[in-house]
């Protein structure tokens, strides 16, 4: 999956692009000028390709390491609701 992701961290708007997601977390991809390092709390806003369906969710940084011109940070999804894992979850079986 391929989408815009909105991310916060310190209180700072950051864009990114997702390039895996699950019902547990999400790997980003994201400008290599800004590293984040693991266990950074990291809020996340972003739309389900093909759906009408915003996931909100905070998160902690796993992993975060550069990756040819950009980032490449791992997020662990902390508390999502019982409603976003199951939107992640079925949108995950249908790509």
């Amino acid at each position: 999956m391929v989408c815009a992701v909105r991310s916060t961290v310190g209180g700072r708007l950051y864009l990114g692009q997702a390039e895996d997601i699950g019902p547990g977390g999400i790997t980003l991809r994201r400008p290599r000028d800004v590293p984040v390092v693991a266990q950074t709390r990291i809020t996340l806003t972003f739309d389900l390709p093909g759906t009408r369906k915003t996931i909100d969710v905070d998160g902690l940084v796993v992993t975060d390491r550069r990756s040819g011109s950009f980032r490449r940070t791992g997020i662990r999804f902390l508390g999502p609701s019982a409603e976003q894992v199951a939107m992640l979850g079925e949108f995950r079986r249908r790509e």
